[in-house]
Formats: C-alpha cells, structure tokens, sequence
C-alpha cells in the first residue's frame, strides 16, 4: 500500500527542503556581507525577540556571509547588560549554523567586555565583534590593553571596529601582530576607501577589511581588495548578490545593481537607522519602525516616497 503522509508532515518536509542549510566549521565566512543587525522593540520600549529572531532568519535566507548583534546600528548603546546577555543566545540559535554569528562584546571597561566575551563563546557564536570602549577614551596604551584583555578572554576570532580617534589604521596593524585571533578590522575614519588598500597593501596575515558608511562604496572597495563591509539589514540580501556576482566574475551585473543600490545608501545618510526599520517593516520582517531613544518617527512623506521607489527598483532582485 502507498505510505500516507498527512498535510503537516508535508508542510515539515517542504519546510527542511526549503531551509538554509548549517554550514561546517570549515564553510564558515570571515569576508563577505557581514549585516549589523537592528535591534526592534515593543510599544513598551522592551526588546520584541520575535522580531529579533525573524531578522536574523531574514538575513540568513538572503545568503548574508555574517550577522552581528549589538553593535552600534544595532542601537547598542540603549541595550542594557542584561538584554545583552538573555538575547545574544536568541540570534545564535536562531541562525542555526546558516551564516557566521559574531556577538558585540564591546563594554565600559575591559572586564565588562570579557565577560560579554566568555559568554559569547559559552552560546555557541563563531566570533567576536569589538567596538572600543564606551566611555570612548581614546589613548592607546589603554586600548591595547583593553582589546589583548578581550582576546585573552575567548578564542573565537575578533571583529575589531573603529569607533573613537585612537582607533588608527597604524594601530589596527599594531594589534593584528599582537592580537593572533585578530582577523576582520572595520573601518570607519578617514578616507575609507584609501585604508582598505592600506590595509592589504600592509597585513602581514590574513586579515580582511571591512568597511560600514551603509555601503556606500561597497563597489570600489571590492575592486581595492576588501574583505567585506557590515552595513544595514534592510536590503542586506541586495547587497549580499552584490557581492556575489562581483566574485562570481559578473562584475557588469555587480555594478549596475551597486548604482542601483546606492540610492537606498544615500537616503540612509540622511534619515540614518530607522530607514532600516521602515524597510524591515516594509518586507514583514519589522512590526513596527520604533527607535528607543524616541518614539518620533523621523522620515517625512518625500522620504517615504523616494524609499517607494527605490524599493521597487530593487524589489525584483529580492531574494527573500
């Protein structure tokens, strides 16, 4: 007799066929789209996990290269240390293995930050990503000691990203030759295309850098060598295909969807992070756009129109 299988064991096996699959230890990438994640929250201002487990779902079926939670796009600074710590483990499971986690482990001191950093390695995340410390001091004896203090914390591979004016190109390379576990430095001073050429020009190991600034010159970064760049989630499988058409050899393709793309980066620099959430929200992923520290929704109706249309330029390349 024919076996019978009723309409939700179906629904389960198309579900498993359909599903990112895990990737090995081995398959894990270090260059490549790494998204920063956004953080929603609820009417009440508490972080919504739901949301927060759709987006990392969201990313991972876009075919990102890595995910990061908290960071400053993330809204970092308005996440407690308990948030942190009840829902870091969330993204890592949610992700299931589909794409490289780093977990911010970024403090007000360097015990802070290796607490945040024996905990990341404690859930299961492939990595670490550092922003300087929060207090922002920028000497650089004292953030030497705090980011060897992080790496002596963990063994996972270190995302090192800049964020106060101590923070030099000349000393990322300083702490690449200290710090073995070293292995993405995001860029964010200065003229950011010069120092990813620097900074291949320079490394001594492998060492990949990224960039931020939404993406903005993702193109000329990839064709000076860059390891990636880590920019916002609301069209991050866009910007995954970018990236994997340039390295496919589809260059031709790569750009004309870059040019494409670049409107939605201009828009970002104006009406900064919540332009990401209005896109999230736009594509099911976001109940609502509501930042913690205002509850003003910032973007005004010619904002909301041109994000129309740049969201039905880039509709067609969706891949989720």
């Amino acid at each position: 007799m024919p076996t019978t299988i009723n309409r939700r064991r179906l629904l389960q096996l198309a579900a498993a066929l359909s599903a990112t699959p895990a990737l090995s230890a081995a398959e894990k990438q270090w260059e490549g789209i790494f998204v920063i994640m956004q953080t929603p929250f609820l009417d009440d201002l508490s972080i919504d996990e739901d949301c927060l487990r759709k987006e990392t779902d969201f990313l991972c079926r876009g075919g990102v290269h890595g995910v990061v939670w908290p960071a400053g796009a993330s809204e970092t600074t308005s996440i407690s240390f308990n948030e942190r710590m009840r829902y870091a483990p969330a993204v890592v499971k949610e992700a299931k293995g589909r794409t490289t986690v780093l977990i911010g482990v970024h403090g007000a001191n360097k015990f802070e930050a290796m607490e945040y950093a024996r905990f990341a390695e404690k859930i299961g995340a492939d990595g670490l990503h550092a922003l300087g410390p929060t207090d922002g001091y920028g000497d650089s004896q004292y953030l030497e000691d705090y980011f060897t203090a992080i790496a002596s914390a963990s063994k996972l591979p270190l995302c090192i990203q800049v964020s106060n004016g101590g923070m030099t190109t000349d000393f990322l390379l300083r702490m690449a030759d200290k710090i073995p576990s070293l292995r993405i430095l995001k860029l964010e001073a200065g003229n950011v295309p010069h120092e990813v050429t620097r900074v291949v020009k320079e490394r001594k190991r492998t060492l990949f850098p990224s960039t931020g600034g939404g993406a903005m010159n993702l193109y000329s970064e990839m064709e000076r060598g860059s390891g990636g760049t880590m920019a916002g989630a609301g069209f991050a499988d866009i910007q995954a295909q970018i990236w994997d058409w340039y390295h496919e050899g589809k260059k031709e393709e790569s750009h004309e969807l870059f040019q494409k793309f670049l409107l939605s980066a201009v828009l970002e620099r104006r009406t900064t992070f919540v332009l990401m959430k209005e896109i999230l929200r736009r594509r099911g992923v976001f109940k609502n756009v509501i930042m913690r520290r205002t509850s003003r929704f910032t973007m005004d109706a010619a904002d909301l129109r041109e994000l129309d249309q740049i969201m039905e330029l880039l509709q067609p390349y969706f891949r989720v």
